[in-house]
């Protein structure tokens, strides 16, 4: 069971920021163009709705020009952008990757996932980065299964060609985007693009603005105008698409943040009900922060919630809902689940850097001042954040690492970082995780207050950061068994086994008779 701790201030304005959102969408998801709009998707990243309520800033008046500005940038990225869709629409076609469609199979089962072609190009080979070993029991139970991918990082053209190359090499089973829509798809597309801001000033108009979060909702609806988002609502194409595929029965395994993206494939493919059973799997380590994550019981009338979600552990299970939950299998964390040979006298301080710039330069600068020389520094970088912009704030003995990040657990005493479910895995092993808090944004606490002092801390600055690794250090010495203990159950809460047994039991793939 969850560690039962009075609600933090934290909290409670996290949940108002929720709340505000979730009435206004009982309202704005009537419209279908609005399932596209990050602001109502409670991203906390893609807009700055909650960092504005958090901090009561100020807005700035919005006068009609502005407006304007936001129109004209809007339809010049938007057409911009539909014109690179259509240029990979005939890379796509030219490549020869195609899915033949089976119409004497009963059943299909989709992944639906990202496939990141910097990575697929730099291995030169295709390797599952988010479903792990799913593929394997999809073959050992005779499935017939192909991928729906979101192709991702391929604003490089000849990188997708490249990519799409070694797909086709790998005889990986791909039903692409670029395969499902037909030409009244992209005609739609073309009508979603005039038409979706003049959705979204309409809604926005029609908003009671007596109380200052609906303002903040509004003015982010406005401020967020020149965002594109065809690309989102194709996804709904493509869902009806899938909808109408020649199998009886389809099951879409999806990798699942509730974003517009997700809303909008499930839409579609409710076009056709009882045809597609939807398993939402958020098999991945969240803050509350992330408010898009936190599945919306609202939403079940629009059609845009999986039949199923599946969550990394028994942390993540809601106390009360009236969706589908169960814990499923942890795919991307295996490693935990295999024995390290770990020894506590080691004296690497292992660093993880964060896929968000502003928290890995925070990082960075805090360790540059603090005195680190009785230490090995070892720094791992994010693969999404390049280092090299930050070379000033490197010392020459630090050593800047790319390996395996179970091989750098091995050998490390303590490990820093910020933002990272990575941490969750170091504490789970039982290794002291320092926090570095970014004092320039909101806090995106990962860990429960279980813990806290023990096999966990935060620390703000240099000063407080050393008194932390020392404390640490001592404790690995004088409290080692009661830190072992509080990693057990970060372990059972946070993680559940990715055996076969339970993958099979997730997404009920029972084999074929």
């Amino acid at each position: 069971m969850k560690q039962m701790i009075k609600e933090s201030t934290w909290d409670k304005k996290l949940k108002i920021a929720y709340k505000a959102i979730s009435m206004v969408n009982k309202e704005a998801y009537k419209d279908i163009y609005l399932l596209s709009n990050q602001v109502l998707s409670k991203n906390p990243f893609s807009n700055s709705f909650l960092k504005n309520f958090l901090s009561y800033k100020k807005l700035s008046k919005q006068r009609g020009l502005t407006v304007i500005s936001k129109l004209i940038c809007y339809y010049l990225w938007s057409f911009i952008h539909y014109l690179v869709y259509l240029i990979k629409f005939i890379v796509f076609s030219v490549s020869g990757l195609r899915y033949n469609l089976y119409e004497d199979k009963d059943e299909l089962v989709l992944i639906d996932t990202f496939f990141l072609t910097d990575n697929i190009i730099r291995s030169k080979k295709f390797t599952e980065q988010y479903f792990k070993g799913l593929d394997d029991v999809l073959n050992k139970t005779g499935k017939h299964y192909a991928y729906l991918p979101v192709f991702y990082g391929n604003g490089n053209l000849l990188k997708l060609k490249s990519a799409l190359k070694i797909i086709r090499q790998d005889n990986i089973p791909v039903l692409s985007e670029y395969q499902l829509l037909s030409l009244k798809d992209w005609l739609h597309m073309i009508v979603f693009i005039i038409t979706y801001p003049w959705h979204v000033l309409k809604f926005a108009k029609s908003l009671n603005k007596r109380d200052r979060i609906t303002r903040l909702i509004y003015h982010e609806l406005i401020d967020t105008l020149d965002h594109v988002t065809f690309l989102d609502f194709s996804r709904y194409l493509q869902g009806k698409r899938v909808a109408h595929l020649p199998y009886k029965n389809i099951k879409l395994i999806s990798w699942y943040e509730n974003q517009g993206i997700d809303k909008n494939l499930y839409k579609g493919l409710r076009t056709n009900p009882g045809k597609v059973i939807v398993y939402g799997s958020q098999l991945f380590l969240y803050s509350k922060t992330d408010l898009n994550i936190i599945v919306d019981d609202n939403e079940m009338i629009f059609d845009i919630i999986p039949d199923k979600i599946i969550v990394n552990g028994p942390y993540f299970m809601p106390e009360s809902s009236m969706l589908n939950y169960i814990v499923g299998p942890s795919l991307r964390y295996g490693e935990l689940f295999k024995s390290l040979n770990r020894e506590v006298n080691k004296n690497d301080i292992l660093v993880l850097l964060s896929y968000y710039a502003e928290d890995t330069e925070n990082i960075l600068r805090l360790l540059y001042k603090a005195d680190l020389s009785a230490w090995h520094v070892v720094i791992k970088p994010h693969p999404a954040t390049p280092i090299d912009k930050f070379r000033y704030l490197l010392l020459p003995e630090w050593d800047i690492v790319s390996e395996g990040l179970y091989s750098l657990f091995e050998s490390a005493r303590i490990v820093i970082g910020s933002a990272s479910g990575s941490l969750i895995e170091a504490a789970s092993l039982c290794i002291p995780v320092i926090t570095i808090k970014n004092i320039c944004s909101y806090d995106y606490a990962i860990f429960p207050e279980k813990g806290r002092g023990i096999l966990w801390d935060e620390a703000g600055s240099a000063e407080e950061l050393m008194v932390k690794i020392e404390g640490f250090d001592k404790f690995l010495h004088e409290r080692l068994p009661e830190m072992a203990e509080i990693a057990l159950w970060y372990k059972k809460m946070f993680f559940n086994e990715p055996s076969v047994e339970n993958i099979i039991r997730a997404f009920d793939l029972y084999e074929n008779k």
